[in-house]
């Protein structure tokens, strides 16, 4: 399934708490961007890097850019269902760079039927590690017509598949996958890779 899906990498974030754009941080696989692109691409028909401005990419990374003037990852969740080549997405946070290969494939896999796939942590949705498909198009645009940019917004009126935890742990123990960099304290967590 996930070969007919799109790799989504959102990075569209101020970056204020770490003090500089967090796709430019550097990994020992080049920059955060093009590490999630080499170590998830492989699995996807194709990988999409959405932000407000043009930004470098990897060769095999296509860049589209917000659809809307707001600063918001539902606005790029939605900019990226309009420039998809496929049903289906996984969307990312850019500052993600432990997500397993498997969860990614694992969680695309669980889609059909289904508007949206989202895992459960800690007993909250992850929507920023979910799967996305073209059908909420219009409850984002009827989101985004009233002001509201919260992502879980949309997810009342579409067919959602929760993922509970102890399924995301079966693949991912220790969670890894939902680790994100914000502050220049959590860089030292790059030795892991």
């Amino acid at each position: 399934m996930a070969g007919r899906a799109t790799l989504v990498i959102l990075a569209g974030g101020d970056s204020r708490r770490m003090g500089q754009p967090k796709h430019l941080l550097l990994t020992p696989r080049g920059t955060l961007v093009e590490h999630i692109a080499e170590r998830l691409s492989p699995f996807f028909a194709e990988t999409l890097l959405v932000a407000k401005e043009a930004m470098p990419t990897p060769g095999n990374v296509r860049f589209v850019p917000d659809a809307r003037p707001e600063r918001s990852p539902l606005v790029g969740i939605y900019s990226a269902l309009l420039a998809l080549e496929t049903p289906t997405c996984l969307v990312v946070g850019c500052d993600m760079p432990f997500i397993l290969p498997r969860l990614a494939q694992e969680l695309t896999a669980r889609s059909a039927s289904f508007d949206i796939v989202v895992p459960i942590v800690g007993g909250f949705f992850e929507p920023l590690l979910a799967v996305y498909r073209r059908s909420c198009v219009r409850a984002i645009e009827e989101a985004l017509a009233v002001g509201t940019f919260r992502i879980t917004s949309i997810y009342p009126g579409l067919r959602v598949r929760e993922v509970p935890e102890v399924a995301i742990r079966a693949i991912d123990p220790e969670l890894a996958s939902f680790t994100n960099l914000n502050t220049p304290k959590e860089l030292a967590l790059l030795a892991r890779l």
